[in-house]
């Protein structure tokens, strides 16, 4: 039922407004997934399922946009239209779990025609803040929070728009905060002015009253241009720095900047990054793509607002040239670079992807990311041939044999050589050495498996697999 009073009474006066809503409604659909995710403590197995329930709407093409949060390691999703009782099986299309956005796709042709077919939302533009102020426009957020099964509206107004972090990723892009209430169940659903979807329901912040945020336009467009480009989503484009604001005048000086320059430091650069072979630690960034950068970080954005300035940056798409102007050691350089995602060593989080992971002598190794890795020994699986280092767990392997280990498979290999001694050893991050007698370790293989009811000895995406 209708949570937003004055909605329902402007929908009664006015017949026509009162049709659009239906239609509006009409293109709201309640989400319902099943959830299993891969348990990263024991790789091999999954965690028990659990369900949830949040929101998506129609968008071109028989496209339901919602969030990624919603079918992050989903095993089965259905939709149901407003006002139905019905629900259809849906496949997910795309996901981009950096900016929280997913499509979804449902075959039923049921679905679509019944009772009455079904219209696109249309994107609108990002509010203005200055127009909000004029009219006293609300913006109504749509959707299916916890606590019912019908559709809820309520309605608030736009706080501020900046960069802010994405809960689901720990991305940092633009986000447009509300005081309309955002609840679980929410997530997914759209944020309307009038017709038009100006942003797309995600998270709200804890501990506080009425305090939500929405994924603006912007943020949507670039996934949608991508999925429709290349078939599939890629990711924001990152430079990959962390950087120092520069509104202390001492600091300036220090660095020799021009009078009336200004711009960020550059306190560290990451060596995933394309940017590490052109930006190094101690830069000053003046200007992107011939935007001047504050000494705050920020750029103009529109009229009198301003946004961080990484803002610039994951407008851009992959493949793209950018113009990087800065400053080092007093000189000014302008340096170009090709913007792409980046890849972090260790990503913050993970979805959607098994872990892959390898049994040697009963301690189990987990790699962190499928390209360049970084090994960890996860836990000791407690046996004879490993006894006495039963309490080493998540430290990075470093070396095997002397050895650097590049990756998973790479160590699978070392493994398989033992030195001429009959040992291999283990070198980790905190200086601490394993050796296993590599005789006893193949002996033990099945003894393990068997007691701690392991399939295989590793996963399936390894070159070589140990059944067990």
């Amino acid at each position: 039922m209708f949570r937003d009073t004055k909605l329902l009474q402007q929908l009664r006066q006015n017949p026509a407004s009162f049709a659009q809503g239906h239609e509006i409604l009409d293109s709201i659909v309640k989400v319902f997934t099943v959830h299993s995710r891969p348990n990263h403590f024991l790789p091999w197995q999954n965690h028990p399922k659990r369900e949830s329930t949040g929101t998506g709407f129609v968008i071109h093409d028989r496209l339901i946009l919602t969030n990624a949060h919603c079918i992050a390691d989903a095993t089965y999703v259905t939709v149901k239209r407003h006002g139905s009782g019905t629900r259809y099986r849906a496949h997910v299309q795309a996901v981009g779990h950096d900016c929280d956005l997913s499509l979804l796709s449902v075959e039923d042709d049921g679905f679509w025609d019944a009772p009455t077919s079904i219209k696109p939302l249309a994107l609108g533009p990002v509010p203005a803040l200055q127009q909000l102020l004029m009219r006293m426009q609300d913006v109504r957020v749509l959707g299916y929070p916890t606590g019912g099964d019908n559709t809820s509206v309520t309605s608030g107004v736009v706080s501020r728009v900046e960069v802010a972090q994405y809960v689901h990723s720990a991305s940092h892009l633009m986000a447009i905060q509300i005081d309309a209430a955002i609840n679980p169940g929410n997530s997914g659903g759209p944020a309307m002015q009038g017709d038009e979807v100006v942003g797309v329901a995600f998270q709200n912040l804890p501990n506080a009253d009425n305090i939500g945020y929405i994924i603006p336009t912007p943020v949507v467009s670039h996934f949608l241009s991508e999925v429709a480009r290349y078939g599939q989503y890629r990711g924001y484009c990152s430079l990959g720095l962390m950087c120092q604001n520069l509104e202390n005048p001492h600091l300036r000086k220090a660095l020799a900047m021009p009078p009336g320059a200004t711009g960020v430091l550059v306190n560290s650069v990451q060596q995933t990054s394309t940017a590490c072979k052109f930006i190094s630690k101690g830069d000053v960034l003046l200007e992107f793509n011939g935007v001047p950068i504050a000494n705050d970080g920020t750029v103009h954005l529109r009229q009198r607002e301003r946004i961080y300035f990484s803002w610039l940056i994951t407008l851009l798409p992959t493949g793209q040239t950018a113009r990087v102007k800065l400053l080092r050691e007093g000189k000014v350089r302008e340096i170009e670079v090709v913007m792409q995602p980046n890849d972090m060593l260790v990503p913050v989080h993970s979805y959607d992807k098994l872990p892959t992971y390898f049994i040697y002598a009963a301690m189990h190794t987990l790699m962190k990311q499928p390209s360049q890795q970084i090994v960890t020994l996860s836990q000791v699986l407690v046996d004879d041939v490993n006894t006495g280092y039963q309490q080493l767990q998540n430290l990075q392997v470093v070396r095997v044999n002397g050895v650097e280990v590049l990756n998973l498979a790479h160590l699978q290999q070392l493994v398989a050589t033992p030195a001429k001694d009959g040992f291999v050893r283990f070198e980790l991050e905190d200086d601490r050495l394993i050796a296993v007698d590599a005789v006893l370790a193949e002996s033990a293989a099945s003894r393990i498996a068997d007691r701690y009811r392991v399939p295989r000895l590793a996963s399936g995406d390894l070159a070589t697999e140990t059944a067990a």
